[in-house]
């Protein structure tokens, strides 16, 4: 969250849209985020998001397995989002097995795999290919490794992880909407894309210098 809409001032992390306004809700129980709060949370947002001005939806959890005869809600969820105007930004890295899970799965979000910084390449993730005829995930953000502060405020430390790369697309997301309100998921995703550099057999990267001439800056290693 800092990385898609903090203003620094604690942690030192300047997001793409500092100025943003966010409304922060609690998805999760426990440290798990199982897929009835995920229905919850979507319902709510569709129910009171836009009461509420809410434009970017970021999605740093996927949704659990499925299992024969007990289809999930999350996919028609995400679909209806969508066509209420939401952009759903999602982080595609939660499967042990590799595969790009809902909600980053979905052709209706933007699902977001990492990019490792000092290693310039893809991270270790979700495995990349056609999930109803779209590739996913769509795209590659910084991932690994990111100066963070500490959970206890006193030191710097690195971190990482798909859910980073999905809160830096997050604040590119709000970051364009600020100047182009009319830019829907389609529109948001195929300006970012036209900044990202291709990478063969992979999602298109917004590294460093990308988000740098976005206005986004971003402490990689060191």
């Amino acid at each position: 969250m800092l990385l898609a809409a903090g203003d620094g001032r604690g942690s030192g992390l300047v997001s793409p849209a500092p100025r943003a306004r966010v409304v922060l809700m609690k998805v999760g129980h426990g440290g798990r985020v199982p897929r009835a709060a995920i229905v919850r949370a979507f319902r709510w947002l569709l129910a009171r998001g836009a009461s509420l001005g809410i434009r970017v939806v970021l999605c740093p959890f996927g949704d659990d397995p499925e299992r024969r005869g007990r289809p999930s809600e999350v996919p028609a969820l995400v679909r209806a989002l969508d066509e209420q105007g939401f952009i759903l930004v999602a982080a595609a890295g939660w499967d042990p097995a590799g595969a790009c899970v809902s909600p980053a799965s979905s052709p209706h979000a933007i699902g977001v795999g990492g990019w490792d910084i000092e290693a310039n390449r893809p991270a270790r993730g979700p495995r990349v290919g056609l999930v109803s005829g779209v590739l996913k995930p769509d795209l590659l953000a910084p991932a690994v490794p990111l100066d963070v502060p500490s959970l206890d405020g006193r030191h710097r430390e690195k971190a990482g992880g798909t859910s980073f790369a999905a809160s830096l697309v997050a604040g590119a997301a709000m970051a364009l909407l600020a100047g182009e309100p009319g830019l829907d998921r389609a529109g948001v995703l195929a300006r970012l894309t036209g900044l990202a550099r291709r990478i063969p057999k992979h999602p298109p990267a917004l590294d460093l210098r990308t988000l740098t001439r976005l206005g986004i800056p971003v402490r990689g290693p060191g």
